[in-house]
């Protein structure tokens, strides 16, 4: 019975020190080179079913990016990719904040896509998780096509 005991306090003590520590997470732009998309956004969108949980690159531009931090404290970054047509759009999940994206980036990614996600009580359609990104292009301060009032 005391071993019984002294293993359930082991089991105890050392998963709530595991937890105390915050966890790192590497950073997605220092991955180096992604090789060039197969795929455009358009043709995934058209066929939703064939692409639903499959990994692959995605090139296009950042609009309407937002960092936030969940309740318990984690960051993660949330923004719309598309070609030319905003309409057109995937929305992109990253853990943590992604340094030195803007609205009006291009990039490419790297990353799961999944027709809907549920997020709780919320249902949300056409969501990519991010596993790697490369920015290609920053917008200059002189250009505003779809930078209307960022707020980052």
């Amino acid at each position: 019975m005391r071993n019984f005991l002294l293993v359930f306090l082991l089991f105890l003590v050392f998963p709530a020190s595991s937890y105390a520590e915050q966890k790192g997470y590497k950073t997605y732009t220092d991955i180096g080179e992604l090789e060039p998309p197969t795929l455009t956004i358009s043709q995934v969108l058209s066929s939703r079913d064939e692409f639903d949980r499959k990994i692959f690159t995605l090139e296009g531009q950042v609009g309407d990016l937002r960092f936030k931090r969940m309740a318990n404290g984690r960051k993660f970054t949330l923004f719309q990719f598309f070609e030319n047509d905003p309409e057109k759009r995937i929305n992109v999940y990253a853990r943590g904040f992604v340094e030195g994206i803007e609205n009006g980036s291009r990039v490419r990614i790297w990353g799961r896509y999944s027709k809907h996600k549920r997020y709780f009580l919320s249902k949300r359609k056409n969501i990519m998780k991010a596993k790697k990104i490369q920015i290609e292009g920053i917008p200059q301060s002189g250009q505003s096509g779809t930078e209307e009032g960022n707020t980052s």
